[in-house]
């Protein structure tokens, strides 16, 4: 019966039965523990390393003679103590170290950007695709999308932003600086939400850069071929959120 348990513990036979002849002995040398219990004297000498290191027994080098001593049999239920101790220590170290790599995952400072190229075949269907995304992530900030229109965008991609608008809650704003165009101020006429700001006619520029949520789009529009880039990018775009806004507020 004990065979089986003492082997549950991690004590084979011959570490069984020298544990056992010192535990009766009290107090015994590696040679008399070899002779009551048959192992070799040099398998005694290891298997009594190995006890002491588990702290069911103790030896005495004081004498001419080493003596083995038993640290009594309520040394069994305290040998993994030390164990179980270094354990709960490990185990508090690890959740330390979660807490910090979620912190990481989740923080600013350790954003991974994703970045997606389309090109002019695919650019129109896309734009529908991720528009519901682009809304969504705009949604945890400001419910505002910043940034420049090019006005070569509104005229050849109008209907796309028609239907935008016909998507979309009360709560959306959109506000982009804009080139002096007539089909910038007529679109937005017609949404009460689209706000633009015209630039001086010598600071044109020929593409819509967006800002929304955690998201950068980028649309070139002016000349063929037409394509756009996507970053996600929670950092960048928390950046550009703020120049835009801070444009916006300082300009008339």
């Amino acid at each position: 019966m004990l065979e089986a348990q003492f082997q549950k513990i991690g004590l084979n036979d011959n570490e069984r039965e020298v544990y056992l002849a010192i535990l009766r002995a009290g107090k015994i040398t590696h040679e008399r523990v070899s002779r009551a219990t048959g192992v070799n004297r040099t398998t005694v000498y290891s298997i009594a390393e190995k006890l002491k290191k588990l702290g069911l027994i103790s030896e005495d080098l004081g004498a001419k003679v080493s003596y083995l001593s038993s640290e009594g049999a309520e040394a069994l239920s305290r040998m993994f103590e030390k164990e179980e101790g270094r354990l709960h220590e490990q185990k508090k170290t690890a959740e330390e170290i979660a807490r910090e790599l979620q912190h990481m995952t989740k923080g600013e400072n350790y954003s991974v950007p994703k970045i997606k190229f389309v090109e002019e075949d695919d650019l129109n269907g896309y734009l529908y695709k991720r528009y519901g995304a682009w809304v969504q992530s705009g949604a945890n900030y400001d419910s505002t999308w910043w940034g420049f229109e090019d006005h070569s965008f509104t005229e050849k991609y109008g209907t796309f932003i028609d239907w935008c608008w016909k998507q979309e809650p009360g709560n959306l704003q959109v506000r982009f600086f804009t080139n002096q165009a007539d089909v910038e101020k007529e679109m937005s006429k017609k949404y009460r939400n689209r706000f633009i700001k015209p630039l001086a006619e010598e600071n044109s520029f020929d593409s819509c850069f967006w800002v929304c949520g955690d998201y950068i789009i980028m649309v070139r529009s002016r000349e063929r071929p037409h394509y756009l880039v996507e970053i996600y990018d929670t950092v960048l775009a928390r950046n550009q959120r703020q120049l835009f806004k801070s444009l916006w507020d300082a300009s008339k």
